[in-house]
């Protein structure tokens, strides 16, 4: 049986709280004590009714404590007060508090609003889970493909953090408002660490080749975008998909295309490219160009940005380029900072 505890110095109120919760809840009354916070660590429960009065200020101080401490901090909190009083319920909502209760309620309603607020604090913990979750996937396979290409030391590391600065000159400059959700945000930065997952299928020989491919062995390593879109649509087909699984498959497949239409694997031009492909595209070239690899040495930032610029209009989106133009300084700060590490 799930428990609520409640905490105020109206004993009354207890009493009939307890009368009123006794069916399907057990329930434990804690007065506003000198200990509160061993109290409350030692009386774990599934939310907390605390009690408020508006001549006490015992329920906010409580609510401050509770919120201070981390192993509540998933706890869902509700405000019972004895009268109706907005600016007193204006005030508890502002805090961040689950629910406002106010008296007089059935007991029928009072079980329900505490139900609800357990129920809803279950999802969010749930949601916070399936986040950790997705993050984990992510970062395991974006490692297992970094074992497989040892020869790229610490690009998808680097190319998720120049995206995110992109991104955020993007949002800023308020250009492709319409086509970037805020929402988004979180799941692309999941998503571009995986870009080149299709890796994992192209042969060792030709992924630790230290002098520059052949035709043959330049046509196998293109195949990882149409690798990397295979894999997750056949995670999709099996699971549903979520948002990131198919902002994932889009980047995965569209990374190397050209606004000009020259990239590969399918030839797409101008702004049939997904804006997010277009903005790793940029990220995933600056990386490629300072960074040191087997068959050349890294170029300096300037060298990096004056190749960018060449390729303006014809390997990039335009717009993003004059983006990534005006965001200079941050890109060379964090391959200063990569350097020093």
């Amino acid at each position: 049986m799930k428990q609520v505890l409640v905490v105020g110095a109206d004993k009354k109120l207890w009493n009939m709280i307890e009368q009123a919760l006794l069916d399907q809840f057990r329930v434990l009354s804690l007065p506003v004590e000198s200990h509160l916070k061993d109290s409350l660590l030692k009386n774990p429960s599934n939310l907390i009714l605390l009690i408020v009065t508006t001549t006490s200020t015992d329920g906010f101080m409580v609510y401050k404590i509770i919120r201070e401490i981390p192993e509540l901090q998933t706890v869902p909190v509700v405000f019972l007060a004895e009268q109706s009083d907005q600016e007193l319920e204006n005030k508890i909502l502002n805090l961040g508090a689950d629910d406002f209760i106010t008296l007089p309620i059935s007991p029928e309603m009072l079980n329900l609003r505490i139900s609800n607020c357990m129920e809803l604090s279950t999802l969010r913990n749930e949601h916070g889970y399936a986040e950790k979750y997705q993050d984990a996937i992510a970062f395991s396979f974006a490692e297992l493909v970094e074992c497989r290409d040892e020869t790229t030391g610490g690009h998808l590391k680097n190319t998720t953090l120049y995206f995110n600065i992109i991104l955020e000159a993007v949002r800023l400059s308020g250009r492709y408002k319409d086509a970037i959700q805020e929402d988004d945000i979180k799941d692309l930065l999941r998503s571009v660490t995986l870009h080149d997952i299709g890796k994992i299928g192209i042969t060792d020989e030709i992924l630790h080749k230290s002098s520059p491919l052949d035709y043959r062995e330049y046509e196998s390593m293109k195949t990882h975008t149409t690798l990397g879109m295979e894999t997750f649509d056949k995670i999709i087909q099996e699971t549903g998909g979520t948002r990131w699984m198919y902002l994932a498959k889009d980047i995965a497949y569209c990374h190397h295309e050209r606004w000009d239409g020259t990239g590969y694997p399918n030839g797409l031009m101008g702004k049939e490219i997904p804006i997010y492909a277009r903005i790793l595209a940029l990220a995933d070239v600056y990386d490629a160009l300072t960074s040191k690899r087997s068959y050349k040495e890294s170029y300096t930032h300037q060298k990096a940005m004056e190749i960018i610029v060449d390729g303006k209009g014809s390997f990039f989106d335009p717009d993003l380029v004059d983006i990534f133009v005006a965001a200079s300084k941050q890109f060379e700060k964090a391959l200063q900072d990569k350097a020093s590490i």
